[in-house]
């Protein structure tokens, strides 16, 4: 489900659909097409939020104007990337290079705000450190589903090197 709609991109891009006034089958792009980017940009939206740890943004999250507003840039950026136009050179498709520019500040902006304030729920990962007694360390000896840890006490310790610990006299 995206964040936006076929109107909220509508609202930045108004000369590509004229004169019907909204995307249907018969503009350029499609209402299908627009749908297809809203719902990519979502996507692209929900990845870059769980890199920062986050859940996708709820509709009653104070976030979620940001997030609907970066939707339909992207749409916006794709709608106008969709006109048959030769490019001569790399910036000449101004509005949608700006539109691009837009949707990644508001992506940035986004991972820039502390969201757990706002009402997104923060994914919060099972790093398991071990135990502090003994009783502790037999519970999870004892777990014969648990997963065996990548580090341990002493697994980079060069053997030929002097031990600080060990003394000679």
């Amino acid at each position: 489900m995206a964040y936006a709609s076929a109107c909220d991109v509508y609202s930045h891009v108004r000369s590509l659909v004229l004169p019907s006034g909204s995307f249907d089958t018969s503009t350029c792009p499609t209402l299908t097409d627009v749908n297809f980017w809203l719902s990519s940009g979502c996507a692209v939206i929900n990845a870059h939020l769980a890199g920062a740890g986050y859940s996708a943004i709820g509709a009653t999250s104070a976030a979620y104007g940001i997030a609907q507003a970066a939707n339909a840039l992207y749409g916006a950026w794709f709608a106008e990337q969709s006109r048959l136009s030769a490019r001569v050179s790399k910036d000449e498709r101004v509005r949608a290079d700006r539109f691009k520019k837009d949707f990644f500040d508001h992506l940035d902006m986004l991972t820039a705000l502390d969201l757990g304030r706002m009402g997104v729920t923060r994914q919060v990962s099972g790093i398991y450190f071990g135990g502090i007694s003994n009783s502790d360390k037999e519970t999870v000896a004892s777990d014969t589903d648990r997963v065996v840890p990548r580090f341990s006490r002493g697994m980079g310790r060069n053997p030929e090197t002097i031990d600080p610990e060990w003394s000679a006299s």
